[in-house]
């Protein structure tokens, strides 16, 4: 969503004029100036006034201030009943499962500037498959410099271990323990504000490193997986309207794998370029919609361009104060984990909502699809995969510092031309957790 002032700026004229025609220039200057500021602010009250958004003092936390800074630390147990899984159509197991949930977020409360670092971890253990059983982590440290009323620098960097969850495009290995990784990312982006327009600038790096795993005593090398990415970013966006923004952006990126390839390299690079518009007037409708153009060249000539639309969209519908709809909808381009698969194009939408049946107890209904096209080399078979999840959720917040949570979902995966016949699956899951804030 956009937000900004809109005040009109003119050159001088080099030419004299007379007093009188000056000053009816000026007030035709002034009268538009104060229209557009009118016209195109966001009600940041409105914007507030949204179920996920709305201030609920009386069941929320503000966790502890320390001087500056604000120390919110959370503890969550979730347990969780699946009857597939390893997300697979020929072995379908069932177990059940217990995870701990801690977290930690610190910022800062200065009036200018901000800083700020979270970390949270999850350990889960199941019940019977215990070769499943995992443990990640995620620390970001994030921090804003204001250096002047509209200039502004941001960055965060930060580090993390995850897992190829069961099912994904990511998750080869049958019978092995869920692939693991590290991400290393690092970012920044510098913001101007002028009078009715605003540019970004921004820049991003990610390091992937994949660790290996044994399959039927043999030690599984997954360091071909290991990728980089290096991008850059650049939008412009002009109020042209009430809560209305035109926008362009372009982005560019440039990945590689470092370790030696086996078969073509798989290293590409490429840009999407997007227009479109911004807007958030009120609490009703807000968000952004741009189309445009990407595409992505590889190294080795057998992979074939990928070009064409490119669209990305992001909508925030709220037709009452307890309902809010949201619909994304968006085609990127993907890193491959298949070795001799150059990347993956990617279509994904959602549609997810958010209910306030009490003033404590929110209903989150949420369906998302996703048709993944594999880039295979020239003359090769062509490989589809598609997901579908449909989730029904709720939380209830108890006192100040407890909330239960629980959701039940439903997905599938399909696939054409995979050389895995099992990966085509149908899976159920139910979880509940109690989770503890400051």
């Amino acid at each position: 969503m956009i937000s900004m002032q809109q005040r009109n700026s003119r050159g001088r004229s080099a030419m004299t004029v007379h007093p009188r025609a000056l000053s009816v220039c000026l007030l035709g200057l002034i009268a538009p100036l104060a229209d557009a500021r009118a016209q195109t602010a966001v009600d940041p009250r409105m914007e507030r006034d949204t179920v996920g958004a709305r201030s609920r003092p009386e069941v929320e936390t503000s966790g502890a201030r320390v001087g500056a800074l604000l120390i919110s630390p959370s503890f969550g147990i979730e347990a969780d009943a699946t009857d597939n899984i390893y997300a697979r159509g020929d072995v379908k197991r069932g177990d059940v499962a217990v995870a701990i949930l801690p977290a930690l977020a610190v910022r800062s409360q200065w009036s200018h500037h901000a800083l700020g670092i979270a970390a949270e971890g999850s350990i889960k253990r199941y019940a019977k498959r215990t070769t499943e059983n995992i443990e990640t982590y995620a620390v970001k440290l994030d921090g804003r410099l204001d250096i002047l009323g509209d200039t502004r620098l941001s960055g965060d960097v930060g580090a993390a271990r995850r897992i190829e969850a069961r099912g994904t495009t990511g998750d080869t290995l049958f019978g092995a323990a869920p692939i693991a990784y590290t991400v290393v990312t690092g970012g920044g982006e510098l913001e101007q504000t002028f009078a009715r327009a605003r540019i970004t600038l921004g820049g991003r790096y990610e390091r992937y490193n994949y660790q290996a795993r044994e399959l039927g005593g043999t030690v599984i090398d997954l360091s071909p997986r290991d990728y980089e990415a290096l991008s850059g970013s650049l939008r412009a966006a002009i109020g042209i309207g009430p809560g209305v923004a035109a926008f362009a952006s372009l982005a560019y990126n440039r990945n590689r794998y470092p370790t030696p390839p086996v078969g073509p390299s798989r290293n590409s690079h490429g840009f999407t370029g997007l227009t479109g518009l911004a807007f958030g007037l009120n609490r009703l409708l807000q968000g952004e919609i741009g189309v445009g153009w990407v595409q992505q060249d590889f190294s080795a000539p057998i992979f074939p361009r990928i070009s064409g639309l490119a669209y990305n969209v992001q909508l925030k519908w709220s037709p009452t104060r307890l309902t809010t709809v949201r619909l994304s909808g968006a085609r990127t381009f993907q890193r491959s984990p298949i070795i001799g698969i150059a990347g993956i194009q990617q279509h994904e939408v959602m549609l997810s909502a958010e209910h306030e049946l009490l003033r404590t107890l929110i209903l989150r209904p949420a369906l998302r699809y996703v048709v993944a096209d594999f880039q295979v080399p020239e003359g090769a078979a062509k490989r589809q995969e598609r997901f579908f999840t449909g989730t029904f959720g709720v939380s209830w917040r108890l006192t100040q510092h407890f909330e239960i949570a629980g959701d039940y979902t439903h997905s599938l995966g399909r696939n054409s031309g995979a050389v895995d016949p099992g990966r085509a699956y149908d899976r159920n899951r139910v979880a509940v957790s109690l989770r503890w804030r400051l």
